[in-house]
């Protein structure tokens, strides 16, 4: 129960909440001023107020030092309250764009098993068709690489075709290292699927090449990849 609710105080209204929230969320203004709103929304302790502050998640201040040094405040302020946030900053996750200090937060209260299911959840909710999530797509799928499953291994997989190249190369970098053959299989087809720019087929002949897997002799390959690899001995290996 909130602050509010253990002694009987009123909760703050809908508007003290909103202003306090423009004020946490102020990029231009001196760290002490959002400082004092955040310190208020937390005070208040009702999951609205707490709702309100994680936008400060959302914004980037001026400052690239003080956005770090607030967002990591707001982290361990979160993780001092333990369980009895965790619905606050599940809700946040499966809905906002950026994700990756919520993330942080809920790996600090969660067990890594209740932890992978959540990220699951989340990532389920953003299909790869969505145009409107990739930012947070991105940083979801980035968070995978430290649950290396087979849950996570099929979840992910579709994103190899987001329709967002950062969502597709980040689904490269976290799937490659995976010994999964049905990761294996998607790289390689992807290397005839021209509809893909050249970054992300760049990008997936390194991680095959790497990975030094087989090619299929009727498969063709995108220009993009032939620029920069050519097929020897079932092979893919650089021109020399």
């Amino acid at each position: 129960m909130g602050l509010f609710g253990i002694f009987g105080k009123k909760a703050p209204s809908e508007s003290a909440i909103a202003k306090q929230v423009q004020k946490a969320k102020e990029q231009y203004a001196k760290p002490e001023y959002r400082r004092m709103a955040m310190d208020k929304l937390l005070e208040w302790d009702t999951k609205e107020s707490l709702a309100g502050v994680l936008g400060r998640f959302s914004v980037v201040v001026q400052s690239p030092h003080w956005d770090e040094e607030e967002k990591r405040w707001l982290v361990e302020e979160f993780v001092k309250r333990g369980d009895a946030v965790k619905d606050v900053l599940i809700d946040f996750l499966m809905k906002a764009n950026e994700v990756t200090y919520v993330i942080r937060c809920l790996e600090k209260i969660c067990s890594k098993d209740e932890m992978q299911t959540i990220l699951v959840d989340a990532l389920r909710k953003r299909n790869p068709d969505d145009y409107r999530s990739h930012q947070a797509k991105m940083e979801l799928i980035a968070a995978f690489e430290e649950y290396d499953s087979d849950l996570t291994t099929e979840v992910a997989l579709p994103y190899l075709r987001d329709h967002n190249d950062d969502v597709k190369c980040m689904s490269i970098d976290v799937l490659a290292p995976r010994k999964s053959k049905h990761v294996q299989t998607e790289l390689v087809k992807m290397l005839s699927e021209d509809y893909h720019s050249g970054r992300v087929l760049r990008k997936a002949a390194q991680a095959v090449h790497a990975a030094g897997l087989e090619i299929p002799a009727d498969l063709g390959l995108a220009k993009e990849v032939t620029e920069d690899f050519v097929v020897k001995d079932g092979k893919l290996v650089r021109p020399s």
